[in-house]
């Protein structure tokens, strides 16, 4: 019982000796342990560089943009919406037409004229003697109901015609449909723009999750690797009789349980360097893997910027130009209320069976149209059109007010990460820490098998849970930029660390 008593002393003795030369070697532990980090990122990559090839976040996003369908879609959808504003301008141009024609009619058209009518005015000057009664009696006898025929147009005839029409006052109609022109190009663009955002924020989700899983591999890769050698050491203290059974099994099932959840780690990998290829534009086999690595940006503005940048966001431009256009549709039904004047010229380019003296070769003029009831037609489009334009504020209103909601969450959780990471830092290093005391413990037969298992589990989640808040971080601040319409400061940010 003292001989018991004296090696527990002892073992104390050791223990606060070693308690001491952990304060004594502080100042160097940081050193070390950055110096080990360093050195594991370099083993890791030199690694990964005999397996394939790193490439950069703004390379990355590149390639995505350069394969992506959807975004090669939405330019699609651009330029159709640039022929349509093409279109709506040519009501300024002046419309020439050519008018061609044949008809066939079943009789000539032609003038008869009664020679009796003629002869009426000569009714008095017959009666003023017998001698010119008499030839007036003659004349009417040899005429008499007898009549004479003039042709007018052959019953075959054709023509072919220039028209110009120019329109000179449309109610200003036009003016309206020129700026509703210019807004739907507009909108084409900042929703192009927004689909261009939209793959950003899914490719920062996707090549910094791939950089996530490689990360989660190597953590459990090491905590695979320390467990193992852990339980070595629990086997060889086991065969000189030092350890027991309990602490085997405890060992083992740590070693078991770590190896399981690295096979995962591997498969997950796999299954997200797949996506990060496919969506690149290349297949699976391909060897690219991230080289940027997670980043905080310590000169991360306050809340109150983001909210005063959030005009920049391409989904309140378009409803913002969605009321432009609501505006102008409206003054376009107002315009129908107005005449449209236009003049026009017509030259006969050529005919056949067309006298000149009936159908002149040139004409020039003018013409008005003025509708002046249409069942109240005109009174029902502009109501709805004014509908319309109430229907588009709210949206406008509540997507400020989403918009604003969203930026407030992100910017806190934002905030969230970057404190757990400063937090977890200063974990890490006390779990390092207790994992080399229990160790060293545990070789003294100060702590057991469990003990020093929870200090490696312990030290693999905080890692875990540091890698997660980097990734939340950078996550959430390109959410930020987003949702702001300012994606390009994500890369610059990432630099200016």
């Amino acid at each position: 019982m003292f001989r018991f008593y004296n090696m527990i002393k002892s073992k104390k003795s050791t223990f606060r000796a070693i308690d001491k030369r952990y304060f004594r070697n502080f100042v160097c532990k940081n050193i070390i342990r950055k110096s080990l980090i360093c050195l594991t990122f370099f083993i890791y990559h030199s690694h990964i560089i005999g397996q394939g090839q790193g490439i950069s976040f703004s390379a990355s996003l590149q390639e995505v943009y350069d394969n992506s369908n959807i975004l090669q879609i939405s330019e699609k959808k651009t330029e159709i919406i640039n022929t349509l504003k093409d279109g709506i301008n040519s009501a300024w141009w002046p419309s020439i037409n050519i008018l061609g024609g044949y008809t066939w009619m079943s009789n000539d058209i032609n003038v008869s004229q009664q020679y009796k009518t003629l002869l009426a005015p000569f009714d008095e000057y017959f009666d003023r003697n017998i001698i010119s009664q008499e030839i007036g009696k003659l004349i009417y006898n040899f005429l008499g109901d007898k009549s004479f025929t003039v042709p007018i147009i052959n019953n075959q005839w054709a023509s072919i015609d220039a028209v110009i029409t120019y329109p000179i006052f449309a109610g200003g109609k036009r003016l309206a449909a020129t700026k509703i022109g210019n807004e739907l190009m507009n909108i084409g663009k900042l929703e192009h723009l927004q689909v261009s955002d939209g793959i950003f924020l899914s490719w920062v989700e996707i090549y910094y999750g791939y950089q996530l899983s490689k990360q989660y591999e190597i953590v459990k890769k090491e905590n695979y690797n320390s467990l193992k050698n852990h339980f070595e050491e629990v086997v060889s203290f086991q065969a000189n009789g030092i350890a027991n059974q309990m602490d085997y099994l405890v060992a083992k099932v740590a070693m078991d349980e770590a190896e399981r959840e690295y096979k995962s780690a591997q498969r997950h990998c796999v299954l997200l360097k797949y996506s990060f290829c496919n969506i690149m534009g290349h297949d699976s086999t391909c060897n690219y893997y991230p080289i940027s690595s997670f980043f905080i940006y310590k000169n991360i503005p306050e809340l109150d910027w983001f909210i005063q940048n959030y005009h920049n966001s391409p989904i309140v431009k378009i409803l913002y130009s969605k009321n432009k256009v609501a505006k102008n549709t409206i003054k376009i039904n107002q315009g129908d209320y107005l005449p449209v004047i236009a003049i026009f010229g017509k030259q006969n380019l050529a005919s056949y069976n067309m006298p000149q003296n009936l159908s002149p070769r040139s004409t020039m003029g003018a013409t008005l149209t003025w509708t002046i009831f249409d069942g109240l037609a005109r009174k029902q489009r502009v109501k709805q059109s004014k509908i319309e334009l109430e229907i588009n504020k709210k949206q406008y209103n509540e997507a400020e007010k989403q918009l604003k909601a969203s930026i407030h969450k992100a910017y806190y959780e934002l905030l969230d990460a970057e404190q757990n990471i400063k937090t977890l830092s200063s974990t890490l290093e006390m779990t390092e820490e207790l994992i080399r005391i229990r160790k060293v413990a545990y070789s003294e037969g100060m702590a057991t098998a469990s003990e020093v298992v929870d200090a490696l589990l312990a030290n693999s989640k905080v890692q875990l849970l540091q890698l997660s808040a980097y990734y939340q971080y950078d996550l959430m601040l390109a959410t930020l930029l987003t949702l702001c319409g300012m994606p390009e400061y994500f890369e610059k940010w990432s630099i200016e660390q």
